[in-house]
């Protein structure tokens, strides 16, 4: 079914600051004052268009809404309606053609029927085609379409040069002033011709059919598929991965079982040792108190280096190697009673934070991200995103979320990879001993082996000391290419 809308839409130009109606969806428009050319970028002519199709079946024949938008590109006056195609000055419908081309009102009004343009149809895949005052242009300007087509189609204007009486043509081509091909002298077109030539324009009603999905029915088919194919991947992923991670992860508990049950036997040996009179009156004697000394001293030596974690072993080394890194560049190290500590600094104006002992050991803030990736569930991608699949298994199967900005995820998908360098560079070093990672709208987190093998991990979490320092600059020069990407 078709759906009609009427458009009304003026900005202002950048150079003089006066209004510049948008009489059609035309990525120039040239200014009537200035002749300064006004861009207004695709996105603007989305939102209004998308918005208007959220609306449509809340408004009546006629009804609308309107008001003002800024933006980095301008500010724009609008008005919507609900409207089939009609004349502006005999308020009649117009006779639509089959085809693109001209409409001419009974009143005489001239109107043109154009195909949507590719460049705004990618953004609104509803848009058909638009009806505007303005006529197409013969040729494509190199910059797209302007609004100003049809100037060239005004007859040249016959004048007089002041200097030889020579007589001048002058079109719409023409700078204000010109040269004379019979005296050479400079002839400056006087503002009758001039305006004659260059006619201000006015705001106009122009009309856009729309048919089929909206933008919005899209998305929520596309959402609906991409969890369909996530649930069915995400099944796959723990059963390829859930049973060596869960025998990794109680193997602490199997070696704290069996240390107590040895205590157990020990203790056990050593009360029927005290109960035989066979045996020398000291060691009976000594024999108790040797099993109470296991059955407290074990246990409190767990619960030392759990408590003590970070100033014993791998996690004391940790602690240090945190020290020198925050000493050499003049960075602040916070410590606890309890794993390594954490350091949060501004680095080339990002934040970061290095605490090894949390979920993920190293996190720098992005200002905004094209990519959603999780190595582990939960997940919970943006709804405007798509996910994506790159048919290459080291990086399918590391993230079970893969989610992109949809015209990333359409350009990975046909095979152009430029998106995915610097994460594929990122991987080539650290994939091997990557525990975790996210990458998320505001942050890019990691973590690594030793500390974090699995999902779900045992006892305190560090880094080695060799891993420390570059993990943190090479998570920083990710996040900056990230951003440099989103740009």
């Amino acid at each position: 079914m078709e759906r009609y809308g009427c458009f009304e839409i003026r900005t202002s130009c950048g150079s003089c600051g006066q209004p510049v109606p948008v009489n059609g969806p035309f990525r120039e428009i040239t200014c009537s004052s200035c002749f300064g050319k006004v861009t207004v970028p695709s996105d603007i002519y989305a939102g209004f268009m998308n918005d208007f199709e959220e609306e449509y079946e809340g408004n009546a024949e006629g009804e609308g809404s309107g008001g003002t938008l800024m933006s980095g590109s301008g500010t724009y006056k609008y008005g919507v309606w609900r409207l089939i195609p009609r004349c502006s000055s005999c308020k009649k419908p117009l006779d639509i053609p089959q085809s693109p081309g001209e409409i001419r009102c009974e009143c005489g009004t001239v109107y043109y029927l154009q195909n949507g343009p590719e460049w705004l149809t990618a953004e609104v895949p509803s848009l058909r085609w638009f009806i505007s005052r303005e006529a197409p242009q013969k040729t494509e300007p190199p910059s797209g379409s302007s609004a100003l087509p049809g100037e060239e189609s005004l007859k040249p204007i016959v004048m007089s040069c002041p200097q030889c009486s020579g007589a001048l043509s002058i079109s719409a081509v023409n700078d204000r002033i010109m040269s004379c091909k019979y005296c050479d002298s400079e002839v400056y077109i006087p503002d009758a011709i001039w305006k004659r030539l260059h006619p201000v324009k006015k705001v106009q009603e122009w009309f856009v059919c729309f048919k089929g999905k909206t933008d919005k029915q899209l998305l929520a088919e596309r959402r609906i598929k991409d969890r369909r194919e996530e649930k069915e991947e995400l099944a796959g992923w723990k059963a390829r991965t859930l049973p060596g991670k869960v025998k990794s992860s109680i193997r602490p508990y199997l070696t704290a079982a069996t240390l107590f049950l040895l205590l157990y036997v020990t203790a056990a040996v050593l009360v029927s040792i005290s109960a035989r009179e066979s045996f020398p009156e000291t060691l009976v004697n000594l024999a108790p108190v040797g099993g109470m000394a296991l059955a407290v001293g074990i246990p409190l030596y767990f619960v030392f280096m759990v408590m003590f974690s970070a100033r014993t072993g791998p996690g004391r080394a940790c602690r240090m190697a945190m020290d020198a890194l925050a000493e050499s560049r003049g960075w602040e190290h916070t410590t606890y009673s309890k794993g390594p500590g954490e350091i949060r600094e501004t680095v080339r104006g990002r934040e970061i934070e290095i605490h090894p002992s949390e979920e993920y050991a190293v996190e720098a803030d992005i200002e905004d991200s094209v990519f959603y990736l999780k190595t582990e569930p939960p997940g919970y991608p943006p709804e405007d995103m798509h996910r994506f699949t790159t048919g290459k298994p080291e990086f399918d199967g590391l993230f079970p979320f893969r989610y992109a900005e949809p015209e990333v995820a359409a350009r990975i998908e046909n095979g152009e990879f430029e998106a995915l360098k610097p994460l594929l560079r990122y991987l080539g070093k650290w994939g091997s001993k990557l525990g975790r990672m996210q990458i998320d709208w505001s942050s890019v987190n990691v973590h690594i082996a030793p500390g974090c093998h699995d999902i779900m991990d045992s006892g305190a979490r560090y880094l080695l000391p060799e891993d420390l320092e570059p993990l943190c600059d090479d998570t920083l020069k990710l996040a900056e290419e990230l951003d440099a990407l989103a740009r």
